[in-house]
């Protein structure tokens, strides 16, 4: 197999979706004129459902946002009464979107944080639990929940604010 062959598949899926350029489709067409090995893989089903590999390593920047995300839980429940979380939190949500550009990573990394920091900042409050029964643990992952949900609601509506600029802006 030559570099050719190696460039010629990963132009296959969009060969067959015809989103090449002109120059590009001559290329590939040249290439599988004189390549049965190509030929075959451009004809086969399998080409079709080319998946392109997902990053799923741990960068600098992921760890930024979790402690960010973090931080804000903890700042949000230290500051008992006050909403300054609704204005972080929108913030937040608007720059994590713009940063991945994914709406399940914006509620991951706000809903995930909330709800541990939740459930540790609890789970010792003889408010929330004194002798750990079940409904006791049930009543506060339930708590939990719900302020996590409540942080990820505005974050949320931070991300669709980053939603509409970047399509307005296109």
């Amino acid at each position: 197999m030559s570099q050719e062959c190696s460039i010629v598949e990963d132009l296959i899926p969009l060969y067959k979706k015809q989103a090449l350029q002109a120059s590009t489709i001559e290329f590939v067409e040249q290439h599988l004129a004189n390549c049965e090995h190509c030929h075959q893989l451009a004809t086969s089903e399998q080409s079709l459902v080319y998946k392109f590999p997902m990053k799923s390593t741990l960068t600098f920047f992921h760890l930024v946002f979790i402690v960010l995300s973090f931080m804000f839980a903890i700042n949000s429940s230290l500051l008992g009464n006050h909403k300054s979380f609704v204005v972080s939190y929108a913030i937040f949500g608007c720059l994590t979107y713009f940063f991945y550009k994914n709406i399940w990573i914006v509620f991951a990394i706000s809903f995930v944080p909330v709800f541990v920091w939740a459930v540790i900042n609890n789970i010792n409050n003889p408010l929330y639990v004194i002798d750990y029964s079940f409904t006791e643990i049930g009543t506060l992952l339930i708590g939990a929940s719900y302020i996590a949900i409540l942080h990820t609601i505005f974050a949320l509506i931070g991300a669709a604010f980053a939603i509409m600029f970047r399509r307005f802006t296109k």
